[in-house]
């Protein structure tokens, strides 16, 4: 199904009924990612996956996150949803979080996506004149390798990698942000939207963090709950899509 929503038209399946959960997909993917999660959902969820912006079957440009969670917003509250259990992956996990500053939720569920903004933004600025010119695809290609899909069992390694669309003006679109503000200013920014959270959140990494970073995000989120899942790597909700299925269910349920 497809929803016009300001500059965008969004795409996004539906499935199941019950408390509403919405799945935003990583940068570079789109929706059908998160099949493997809403087949084992949907059976006491509703699920509502969406394609971002220039993803998928979503037509429009990238957007900064602002704009990301008015569209989500706008979506869902075409759909009669309030207070759904927001879940983003990556770059998703983000949009989640300032999503969750401005609009009512239930629950937050970020995966893999730490909040510490400094270190990727000093990085996404060194790598600008790559990024930006003819050989764009390599500059890319470390970031790709970390994102783990060759790290997927077939036949999934396969059908996530076929959702995925790598092209120079999207992936600047959705960095743009990154690379026009300093790392304090949007760290400053990412806190502040953090902060603002009294919701509970849950927090999934598919590897051991850093004492600093969990300190981090203590610091940063009033009602965290912190999991580290070792060596599952940045895709760890496909990894282990049982338990992390799992893991939401009993989120939800102690809502």
């Amino acid at each position: 199904m497809i929803s016009s929503v300001g500059n965008s038209r969004l795409a996004y399946e539906e499935s199941g009924t019950g408390f509403p959960v919405v799945l935003l997909h990583g940068l570079t993917f789109s929706r059908s990612t998160w099949r493997p999660i809403t087949e084992r959902l949907s059976d006491r969820f509703r699920c509502i996956a969406i394609d971002l912006p220039g993803h998928g079957e979503s037509a429009g440009p990238p957007h900064s996150m602002e704009d990301l969670a008015r569209n989500v917003n706008a979506l869902l509250t075409s759909l009669g949803i309030g207070r759904p259990v927001v879940v983003g992956h990556s770059l998703a996990g983000m949009i989640a979080t300032f999503y969750a500053s401005r609009y009512p939720v239930a629950g937050v569920v970020n995966v893999d996506q730490p909040l510490d903004v400094v270190p990727f933004a000093r990085l996404l600025r060194q790598l600008e004149p790559e990024l930006r010119g003819p050989h764009f695809l390599a500059a890319f290609e470390p970031f790709r390798q970390s994102i783990g899909v060759d790290l997927l069992p077939e036949p999934l390694r396969s059908a996530t990698t076929a959702t995925q669309t790598i092209q120079q003006d999207l992936v600047l679109g959705y960095w743009e942000e990154v690379l026009q503000r300093s790392p304090e200013e949007l760290q400053e920014i990412t806190d502040e939207a953090a902060r603002s959270i009294t919701v509970p959140y849950l927090a999934v990494f598919g590897r051991q963090l850093s004492e600093n970073e969990r300190d981090g995000l203590h610091d940063r989120l009033s009602r965290l709950q912190l999991e580290e899942w070792p060596d599952r790597g940045h895709m760890v909700h496909l990894m282990e899509a049982d338990r992390f299925t799992n893991r939401i269910a009993a989120f939800i349920d102690r809502l």
